[in-house]
This record gives C-alpha cells, structure tokens and sequence, in this order.
C-alpha cells in the first residue's frame, strides 16, 4: 500500500514537473519578437518630425504585384523630444508615371510591449483584407507601427497625439524615400479598432502638424470613442479585459500620476502586467485570453471616470469633433468590445455639429471581421475622395 502511495505521489509530481515545462515552454515560444538592428535608433535623432532615418526591402505578406519596404524615422514623443518609429510602406511593382495616392495606415491592437509591432508579425498586413484591391487600385500603403512597438520604448497606447504624429510623419517619411515612385501629398487615413481612434485624431491634427500634407478623407473602423466606459467596462468582457489591462498598464507608464497598483486589484497585480507583456496576433493571443479569463470582472480596483487623474487623461484620449476631411465612420453590428450604441452617439454628436459624416453599420460584422465586411465599401468611398468627388453625408437631415 505504501509503496502505491509512493508511485502515485511520484507520478502527480511528475505530471506536475511537466505541466510547469509545458506552461514555461508556452510562455517562451509566445513572447513578443525581439526588434532587429533595422530598428536600432540612431544616437542622436533628426530633430524634424518625419525624417527619414534609413529604409530596408520588405516581402513578407506583400501582395503579387507589389514592392514593400520597412522604414525607420523619427517623431515626436509625448515629453516633445524626437521618437524613432518604423513602418511599412507597400506600392504597386508596375512602373507608374503619375505620383501615387497615399493611404496612411492606423493598425487595431497588437499589444502595448516592445516588439508587438504589425511589421515583426507573421502576417504583418493580416488586418488589410482588400490590401491586394488597394495595389491594384494603384494607391500607396504606408502604415506606422506606432512608437514603442517596433522600436524601444513604452508604446502609448490610445494615446491620440502619439497617434496622430505616427501616422503623419510616417507619410513624410515615405514620401522622402526612394521607392522607385513618387507618392502625392493627397492622402486618406484608414483605422480599425485602436487604429480608429488614432485615425480620429489625425483627422483633427493633421492640417497643424503636416500642412504640406493634403487629408482628403477618414476612414474610422469600429473607432473607440468613449474611453471612460470602454476601459470601466471592458473588464466585464474577456477582449475587453485584455485592453484594459493594456490601457492601464501603458497609461501609467507614460503618465506619471497614473498609478498601476492604485487601479489594479492587489490579487490581479501579476496577471495583469503579465497580459502587457503578450502581443494578441497568433498564438500568443490563447495566452493572453486564458489570463484574462482569470480577472474578468476583478481587474479595476478603482472607477477611472470617477478618479480625478484618470479622468483627465481619459477626456484628452477621447475623439471629439474638428475634422474639416470627410469622414467615414463603419459599425460592426454585434461588436462586443466597441459597441454599437456607443458608436451610434459618437457620431450623432458629429453630425450635430455639422461634421460631414458618412455612417455605416453592418448587422452581421463583429469587431474582429468587420473589415472583412467593409472593405468594398472602405475604399469606393475613398476612390471618390481621391477623385474630388464631393462627399456625402447621411446624418439626419434635421441636422446642420
């Protein structure tokens, strides 16, 4: 008896040795890439926003009939000093006389840890569903990792200056390299999820930061719009946990009176900072949702929208009105993260202050393969804006 004992209390500790190897061996084999010498940051950075700091070929996920590369420039930092930052840019390979329209590219959520950058990803354009459309269409792709993704440094997440500045400086840095064809001023921004909010924001301060730069429209996928109660109640859902715990982890790196240990319950500490340490494309996204499931409805330790601190930060990161470009808003119908309603009174709030709003929402569309149903749409719309062709709006008509 007593050596059955012995046996079976051997093989529990043995199956348990293998569990923790298993578990170690998930969390390695998922850990963020490490960013290569490309993305090395010079020792001193150009002082002007959007220099060009050096390019290199791309291929991987670049559509036939393309040419990609990566590029490394500079822009600003939230403290106002200069930010290494990379990017893609993807044109068509058929040789073209004319200058080429831009679409200047806001990517949803990868993660908040260095290394969780789209252009490190396996499938660094996974997002783009009708990017083979855009080549053939004979637009220009350029799209910013954001800063602290593909370069060092904390990445501030739904941060929508930081944002604004990526996306436009990641433009002017495209335009000053050599590709092989020039690409115009005129550009449209696309966004989807975290990339609709940044889209947002640089629909209201692109015309100040790059007045060289001619936005012809916006194009915001599934825009979060209201921070306060996304972040208050995304705890209550398990994506919604995820960004939360992404937000408040970034938030109080970036901002110094934001504490991490004041928002987050004491027993859900690790957890948390273990979830930022996660990027959500591939299988590390398994990972990530496994520990979410754990805080769900026991992240926040404080209301953010009733604490003073947070809830300035949370208003100057939400988007409001000030965009002159046309601007498309698209809605998935059973979007549990972005929701609908909320979505629905952002833009009444733009169509009453007479914002040129183009509003669509599609019934079957959840947040993530809204794009899947949207693309059509997304880039006839934006066909006409670089044709000139007025924009419409389909804001009630009692509106102004």
């Amino acid at each position: 008896m007593k050596r059955g004992i012995q046996i079976v209390v051997a093989g529990g500790l043995l199956l348990a040795v293998f569990a923790i190897a298993g578990v170690a061996l998930l969390l390695w084999i998922t850990r963020p890439p490490e960013p290569d010498a490309f993305a090395d940051p010079p020792s001193a950075l150009p002082q002007t926003p959007g220099s060009l700091i050096r390019t290199e070929p791309f291929t991987r996920g670049v559509p036939a009939g393309a040419r990609g590369w990566r590029l490394l420039y500079s822009s600003t930092g939230l403290d106002g000093a200069p930010v290494a930052v990379t990017a893609t840019v993807v044109v068509p390979a058929e040789p073209r006389e004319e200058p080429l329209p831009v679409i200047a590219y806001a990517h949803g959520t990868y993660g908040v840890a260095t290394g969780c950058a789209p252009s490190l990803a396996e499938r660094p354009f996974a997002e783009i569903t009708n990017l083979d459309d855009v080549v053939r269409r004979g637009w220009a792709l350029v799209a910013t990792d954001y800063p602290g993704l593909g370069t060092p440094g904390q990445h501030p997440y739904l941060v929508g200056d930081s944002a604004a500045r990526a996306v436009v400086d990641s433009v002017r840095a495209a335009r000053a390299a050599e590709l092989g064809v020039e690409l115009q001023p005129r550009m449209v921004v696309w966004g989807i999820s975290q990339g609709g909010h940044a889209a947002l924001f640089t629909g209201r301060l692109a015309p100040e930061l790059a007045p060289e730069l001619e936005l012809v429209g916006v194009a915001a996928l599934e825009p979060p719009t209201a921070m306060a109660e996304l972040l208050q109640a995304g705890q209550s859902r398990l994506a919604g946990t995820v960004l939360t715990a992404e937000a408040v982890y970034a938030w109080s790196r970036i901002y110094p009176e934001l504490s991490f240990e004041e928002a987050i319950r004491d027993r859900s500490e690790a957890a948390a900072r273990a979830l930022a340490r996660r990027c959500l494309p591939g299988p590390s996204a398994y990972v990530a949702l496994t520990q979410a499931a754990a805080l769900r409805g026991r992240l926040l330790a404080i209301d953010l929208a009733r604490d003073s601190r947070w809830r300035r930060r949370l208003d100057e990161n939400t988007p409001a009105g000030g965009i002159a470009a046309p601007l498309l808003i698209a809605q998935g119908g059973k979007d549990t993260i972005v929701l609908p309603a909320i979505t629905r009174a952002f833009v009444a709030a733009r169509c009453a202050d007479g914002d040129p709003v183009t509003y669509r929402e599609y019934g079957e569309a959840t947040h993530l393969n809204l794009m899947a149903f949207a693309d059509d749409d997304v880039a006839s719309w934006t066909a006409d804006r670089f044709a000139g062709t007025p924009a419409t709006s389909n804001c009630p008509s009692s509106s102004p």
